[in-house]
C-alpha cells in the first residue's frame, strides 16, 4: 500500500512538472510577432549593414522580452557569407553580461511595439560582393500574463553590391547630421555606431566633424578613426590631441598608439610616436596632480587610495614627496593614512642595509 502511495506521488509531481514546462513553452500566441529583420536587403561594399529587433504586442496585457545587457547576449546571430564562410555572434572578449542600467528586460504594452536597432558589422565582415544568410533567434523567453514561450528563429538573405561613392557619401552625411541633432544618448549611440562602421574613407570628414563637435558618445568616431586608419584619419586623431573636452585626447592617444605599426607613412609615423609620448606624459601629470590634491581631502579612503594611485604611476611618489612627508609627520592624520603615507616614502627611499 504504501509503494502504491509512493509511485501515486511521484506520478503527480512528474505530471506538475510536466504542465509546468508546458506552460513555460507554450507555443507563441498569434498576437505576439517578434523577429529580426534587415532595414535593407540590398545594400553595398562598405557601408553599415543594420538589422531591427521588432516585437509587437497584440494582447490585451503587457509582456516581457529579456534582451540581456548592452552586449545583448540573448540575441543569437549565425551569418553564411558568399563563399559559404559561417560566422557565429560572439561575446567580447567571452563576456556572459555586462553592467546596464536595468535588468535587460524591456515591457511592450498591450497593442504597442517595440523596436531596436543593431549595426550588424560590430560582429560581422561583410567584406565581399555576394549573397549573404543571417539566421537570428531570440534565446530568451518572453513572458506573458499566460506563461512564456521562445519566438523562432528566422533566415533572411542580403545582397552587398560593388562600392558605391555617392550612396557612401549621402549615408555618412545623414548619420552624421542625425547624430548631431540626437538628443538622447540612445539615438546618438546607434548613429555614431553605425558612421563607425562605414570601414571606408569617405566617412573619415563626417567622423571629424561628430568628434570636434563633441557628439554624445564620441568615443565610437575615435573607434572608427582607428579602424580606417588612413593617413587622413591619423591626422584627424592628431589634432583631437588637443581638444579640451572630456576624454578625447586620452581616446586619442590610445588608438593612436595602436595604430603605430600601421602607418605606411614614415614621416607621420614618426610624428604620432613623438605626439603619443607628449600626450602620454601630459596625462600622467595630470593625474599625479589629481591624486596629489587627494590627499589633502578630509576623507582618509580617498587619501589611501590617492596614496596607493601614486605608487603605481612613474614619478607618482617623487613629485608627491613633501605632501606624503607632511601626511606622516601630522599627528592628527587618522593612523591608516599617517602609516599608508610613511610606506610610501619608504618605498621612494628604502632603508639602507
Amino acid at each position: 500500500m504504501w509503494v502504491a502511495k509512493g509511485t501515486l506521488l511521484g506520478l503527480c509531481c512528474s505530471l506538475l512538472a510536466i504542465a509546468t514546462i508546458a506552460a513555460r513553452t507554450s507555443r507563441a500566441p498569434k498576437q505576439v510577432d517578434a523577429h529580426f529583420r534587415f532595414q535593407e536587403t540590398v545594400v553595398t561594399l562598405h557601408e553599415p549593414v543594420v538589422v531591427f529587433f521588432e516585437v509587437h504586442n497584440g494582447l490585451s496585457q503587457p509582456i516581457t522580452v529579456t534582451v540581456g545587457a548592452l552586449v545583448r547576449q540573448f540575441f543569437d546571430f549565425t551569418l553564411t557569407t558568399p563563399n559559404g564562410q559561417i560566422f557565429h555572434k560572439e561575446l567580447p572578449g567571452g563576456q556572459v553580461d555586462t553592467v546596464t542600467v536595468g535588468d535587460g528586460k524591456i515591457t511592450v504594452a498591450p497593442g504597442a511595439d517595440y523596436q531596436e536597432p543593431l549595426v550588424m558589422n560590430q560582429w560581422f565582415p561583410f567584406a565581399s560582393q555576394g549573397t549573404y544568410s543571417l539566421t537570428s533567434r531570440l534565446t530568451s523567453d518572453i513572458e506573458t500574463a499566460d506563461g512564456s514561450f521562445q519566438a523562432e528563429s528566422q533566415t533572411a538573405q542580403l545582397r552587398v553590391n560593388r562600392r558605391d561613392p555617392a550612396r557612401l557619401n549621402k549615408i555618412c552625411a545623414e548619420l552624421a547630421k542625425q547624430a548631431q541633432i540626437a538628443t538622447t544618448v540612445d539615438a546618438a549611440q546607434f548613429r555614431v555606431r553605425a558612421l563607425s562602421y562605414v570601414d571606408d574613407p569617405i566617412a573619415v570628414p563626417y567622423l571629424a566633424r561628430v568628434l570636434t563637435a563633441h557628439t554624445l558618445v564620441y568615443i565610437d568616431a575615435v573607434r572608427g578613426l582607428e579602424r580606417i586608419g588612413n593617413d587622413e584619419a591619423v591626422e584627424v586623431l592628431l589634432s583631437a590631441l588637443n581638444e579640451n573636452w572630456g576624454d578625447i585626447p586620452e581616446l586619442a592617444t590610445t588608438s593612436l598608439g595602436r595604430m603605430q605599426d600601421r602607418i605606411a607613412n614614415l614621416g607621420l609615423k614618426e610624428t604620432v610616436k613623438k605626439a603619443v609620448e607628449r600626450s602620454s606624459t601630459r596625462a600622467r601629470d595630470e593625474f599625479i596632480k589629481t591624486q596629489i590634491a587627494y590627499l589633502d581631502y578630509q576623507s582618509p579612503q580617498l587619501q589611501y587610495a590617492a596614496i596607493q594611485n601614486l605608487t603605481r604611476v612613474q614619478d607618482g611618489l617623487q613629485q608627491a614627496k613633501p605632501v606624503l612627508q607632511r601626511l606622516a609627520d601630522d599627528p592628527n592624520q587618522p593612523a591608516g593614512v599617517r602609516a599608508a603615507a610613511k610606506d610610501a616614502l619608504e618605498k621612494l627611499h628604502p632603508p639602507q642595509r
